[in-house]
């Protein structure tokens, strides 16, 4: 009897960050049923906020360089103009540090806190569950932490080839000067990382809640494919958005 008492109570126990971070990529199931009774999300949060600035200034030059270039190819920008515009990024250059960080920040915050509610009202009030908003968000950002891997993986790929177009979707199926095609974006939705995402979201999901499989990505899956056709939507809109 003791020994039950005792096995449960370690199983209750809070798993250290490590044993999370080291878990969510090889048992994540073990992940969320901690995370259940001990939700948590502030280190995923910061650590993927490092990795986020610190990518961000490591592409910058690059991105720099292909923003110029989209500039100077533009067929709806005046020639006139053109110079004007690539003076005033050139003079922007110590701001933009600012604006990088600050809005690696806002963005993160803002868009974590908007999908985690989406999915936890859907959950919640759609389907009746029950589980706590921020338990959601934990299981929200531990799911993300996969994107930590993406980095490691994309980002010396994107360096040693010198151009931002490094694909791990099934865009690389598709020539890059396409890449403004809706075809290609659809493509590019079904990325490894971004489908391994989903599959830990859903797995989360029917976790706290209790929920059937289906039923969990069925959530999941919904939502994503309403974010894909909003991305290229904007992104035919605002070029460089989302997708």
């Amino acid at each position: 009897m003791e020994e039950n008492v005792q096995v449960q109570g370690q199983q209750e126990s809070k798993l250290s960050f490590f044993t999370k971070l080291g878990l969510i990529f090889t048992n994540p199931s073990k992940v969320f049923n901690n995370l259940k009774l001990h939700p948590d999300w502030l280190l995923p949060i910061l650590i993927i906020l490092v990795f986020t600035i610190a990518s961000a200034f490591l592409l910058k030059d690059l991105g720099m360089n292909e923003a110029r270039q989209r500039i100077l190819d533009s067929e709806q920008i005046p020639e006139e103009q053109k110079d004007v515009i690539l003076e005033r990024m050139e003079q922007g250059g110590a701001m933009q540090s600012v604006w990088t960080v600050g809005g690696s920040i806002v963005f993160i915050f803002i868009s974590f806190s908007v999908v985690a509610g989406v999915f936890y009202l859907t959950g919640s009030f759609v389907f009746g569950g029950s589980t706590t908003y921020k338990t959601m968000f934990s299981v929200y950002a531990w799911g993300y932490m996969v994107s930590i891997l993406e980095s490691v993986i994309k980002i010396p790929l994107i360096l040693v080839k010198n151009s931002l177009h490094v694909y791990t979707s099934l865009a690389v199926l598709f020539d890059p000067t396409e890449s403004n095609t809706t075809l290609f974006k659809l493509a590019n939705a079904i990325d490894v990382f971004s489908l391994w995402r989903v599959f830990l979201w859903g797995l989360g999901i029917s976790i706290i809640y209790k929920f059937s499989q289906a039923k969990s990505y069925g959530i999941v899956i919904f939502w994503y494919i309403i974010w894909t056709l909003i991305s290229i939507g904007l992104s035919s809109l605002i070029p460089g958005f989302g997708m």
